[in-house]
């Protein structure tokens, strides 16, 4: 999702993987957050290698070369989050910050749990991770059971919170 807004800015992506023709999506997601008391934060800065099995080399981004991917957010971009973590209530988490699989790559998903947990620990935090790769970053560190709820849906798990009818749970029902 970032590489599609990052693109959208102008910002060069390399050869990262990015969704095509959801320009007006967002658009609208950036009109909406204008009418809303919402921000929208995205990467400052990002870590690329040039292929996934590569070393992670931290870049701005107007530093992203044509045959870089983007795998990972960089160390001003995870301070961020960490900010917003450390000032928050609750945290709903959703999608690993980059290519978690690689060990190079993990380091912002890595971050960002041990913020959520530390804060959770203190109950200073209600915490919730949805998505299936989001649980597997959890399992990879061993620190799953250190979130208030954890869901294994990922997309399903989003559209039940925006008040979409979900076809297994209506038939429940």
């Amino acid at each position: 999702m970032a590489n599609n807004i990052l693109s959208y800015q102008g910002n060069p992506i390399g050869k990262s993987i990015k969704e095509n023709n959801c320009d007006s999506v967002i658009d609208d997601i950036f009109k909406t957050a204008k009418t809303y008391p919402c921000s929208i934060f995205y990467p400052e800065d990002v870590v690329v290698g040039k292929h996934l099995q590569d070393k992670a080399e931290v870049k701005e981004l107007c530093e992203v070369a044509n045959n870089d991917l983007i795998l990972d957010i960089g160390p001003k971009t995870l301070n961020k989050i960490k900010n917003i973590i450390e000032n928050s209530k609750t945290v709903l988490w959703n999608g690993p910050a980059g290519y978690f699989e690689n060990l190079s790559f993990a380091n912002g998903s890595y971050e960002i749990a041990k913020k959520i947990i530390e804060k959770n620990k203190n109950n200073l935090i209600y915490s919730v991770a949805g998505g299936g790769d989001t649980i597997a970053v959890l399992n990879q560190i061993g620190l799953i059971d250190n979130f208030n709820f954890v869901s294994t849906a990922g997309g399903a798990f989003l559209e039940y919170l925006e008040g979409k009818e979900l076809p297994g749970i209506k038939a429940l029902n």
